[in-house]
C-alpha cells in the first residue's frame, strides 16, 4: 500500500493542469479523443494517451462544479473542437460544456470528464473512491457509469480491514480555521465484537498541550493511529519532518465508548494556529490504523489494519 505523497502537490497540480490541457486539446482545432483503455480497474474511459478520466458525484449536470483549486487537483479534459470517440467509447455518449473560464470540456453521459492529478502513467486509477471538494470520483466505463473496485475489498486493497476509520471533522471541502482555530475529529470503530482486541490498548485520557506526551508521533492513549497532514513543515531538530510526520500525538482528546459490543474511539485535536500548516491552502488529512504502535514518520511500507480515509480540505488564510 502507498501512501499518496502530498509533498509539493499544489505545485505539481499546476504543471500537471497545463499538460493536461495540451494533451487533451491537442494541436489546431482538433478535438479530443476519448476511448476504453486499460486500468488498475478493468477497462474505463482515457484519453488519447491512456490517461484515466473521471466523473464527480457532485456534478449534477453536464456544466462542471469543480473549478479553483478543485480544478488543480482534478484537471479538466479540455477540448479545440468536436471531441473524438474511438476504441469502444460511444460517440453518441460524447458531448461538451462551457466551464466558468469560458473553455470547453468534454462532457460523456452528461458528466463532465477530469483526470486526477496524482495518476501520472496510463491506467492508474489513484483517484478512485476519493471524496475530495464535496462529492465521489471515479473512473467511467463505457456505459457512462462509475466503475468502482469489487465488492468486497476496502478502499485500499486490504480486504474487510477489521476496524473502520472515520474523519468527523473537517469534512470534504471544506474551510478550516475561518474563526482563528479549527478541530479535527476521528474515530476508529472494531467492525466485529472479536475486533474489539486490536483497541484494547486505547484509553480515555486528556493530552495536555504544556505535558512532555504532548508531541508529533505516536498517542500513547491511542497507539495505532496515524494521522498525516499534506501540509505539515520540515523544522531541523523536530519532530517535524514533513508530511509523512505522524501528528496522533498533538491529540488532545482520546475517549472511549462501547455499542453493540463493539468498541468505538473518538480522538480530537484543537488546532489554535491554523496558519502554521498554510494559509488559503488546500491540505490534505489522511487517516488510519495499524497494529501496535504506530511509527512517528511513515514510510509506506505499513499495513493499515482499517480503511485509509483521505480528506481535502482549505484552511483558511
Amino acid at each position: 500500500m502507498q501512501i499518496l505523497k502530498m509533498v509539493g502537490l499544489v505545485t505539481a497540480a499546476l504543471v500537471a493542469t497545463a499538460a493536461f490541457a495540451i494533451s487533451a486539446s491537442g494541436s489546431g482545432t482538433s478535438g479530443a479523443l476519448v476511448k476504453i483503455g486499460p486500468s488498475s480497474l478493468g477497462r474505463v474511459l482515457v484519453d488519447t494517451h491512456g490517461k484515466t478520466l473521471y466523473i464527480w458525484a457532485h456534478d449534477k449536470g453536464p456544466k462542471s462544479t469543480c473549478n479553483g483549486d478543485c480544478a488543480e487537483y482534478w484537471p479538466p479534459l479540455l477540448t479545440r473542437g468536436k471531441p473524438v470517440a474511438a476504441g469502444g467509447a460511444k460517440w453518441t455518449l460524447l458531448g461538451t460544456s462551457r466551464r466558468s473560464d469560458g473553455r470547453t470540456q468534454v462532457t460523456y453521459a452528461g458528466h463532465p470528464l477530469y483526470y486526477f492529478v496524482q495518476d501520472s502513467k496510463p491506467g492508474q486509477t489513484k483517484g478512485e473512491g476519493l471524496t475530495g471538494f464535496g462529492g465521489r470520483w471515479d473512473p467511467v466505463s463505457a456505459a457512462g457509469t462509475a466503475v468502482l473496485k469489487q465488492r468486497g475489498t476496502s478502499d485500499d486493497g486490504y480486504g474487510q480491514a477489521p476496524l473502520k476509520a472515520t474523519v468527523i471533522s473537517p469534512g470534504p471541502g471544506d474551510t478550516a480555521g475561518v474563526g482563528g482555530a479549527f478541530s479535527v475529529d476521528l474515530s476508529l470503530e472494531a467492525k466485529t465484537p472479536q475486533a474489539n482486541s486490536l483497541l484494547a490498548g486505547y484509553t480515555t485520557a486528556f493530552n495536555d498541550p504544556n505535558a512532555p506526551t504532548f508531541h508529533p508521533g505516536p498517542d500513547a492513549a491511542a497507539p495505532g493511529l496515524v494521522v498525516l497532514l499534506s501540509t505539515t513543515p520540515t523544522i531541523p531538530g523536530t519532530p517535524l519532518q514533513g508530511p509523512n510526520t505522524n501528528l496522533a500525538g498533538v491529540f488532545q482528546i482520546n475517549d472511549i465508548a462501547k455499542t453493540n459490543g463493539r468498541i468505538r474511539t473518538f480522538n480530537s485535536w484543537i488546532v489554535t494556529s491554523p496558519g502554521f500548516f498554510g494559509k488559503a491552502t488546500t491540505a490534505t488529512l489522511t487517516v488510519f490504523a495499524v497494529d501496535g504502535t504506530a511509527p512517528a514518520l511513515v514510510t509506506g511500507n505499513e499495513k493499515p489494519i482499517s480503511n485509509v480515509v483521505r480528506e481535502n480540505f482549505t484552511i483558511a488564510g
